[in-house]
């Protein structure tokens, strides 16, 4: 039986995202969408924090879910809004923020 998770083209340290730096024209700073709390799609890409943190309310605002800001440099994520669609027949929707550092 063949082995199904074997690495092609070398060890797997050699793929890691963590041993390659970050390309010169990638920003720092990743919005993206949460989704069932595992998997992360990007939304956008920005060079300063506070911009991606105001995006990512902006979006949350328009579109309830759950979004974090990443950052490529120290592989955390620093702030997270989770917003819930309002009740029938209202306006807009609720957030629950929680932003660090």
């Amino acid at each position: 039986m063949k082995q199904l998770n074997r690495n092609i083209g070398g060890p797997a340290a050699a793929h890691h995202p963590a041993n390659h730096t970050q390309p010169a024209n990638q920003n720092e700073f990743c919005v993206c969408r949460v989704i069932e709390d595992c998997a992360l799609i990007k939304i956008e890409s920005l060079n300063k924090l506070h911009a991606a943190k105001k995006y990512m309310r902006r979006v949350a605002l328009h579109f309830p879910g759950s979004y974090v800001v990443f950052s490529h440099r120290s592989k955390r994520v620093l702030g997270k809004v989770i917003s819930h669609a309002a009740a029938e027949g209202g306006m807009g929707c609720t957030l629950e923020m929680k932003l660090t550092a």
